[in-house]
């Protein structure tokens, strides 16, 4: 498993997100999910950027 990590800029202020997923695309399906809660918590407007993945276990 690996993390992949997601900056979102929400305006005022800014969240990382770490996503535990096998592969890129598991990733974006679980951030579809974050996405779609932060459109219910009324953030209007709002950037995702894909920062880098942690390899769990790297030496």
């Amino acid at each position: 498993m690996k993390q992949f990590v997601f900056l979102i800029d929400l305006g005022e202020d800014k969240r990382e997100y770490k996503i535990a997923a096998s592969g890129m695309t598991e990733a974006v399906a679980k951030l579809k999910e974050v996405k779609n809660q932060l459109k219910k918590e009324n953030y209007a407007k709002f950037k995702i950027q894909f920062k880098g993945v942690i390899y769990e276990n790297a030496s």
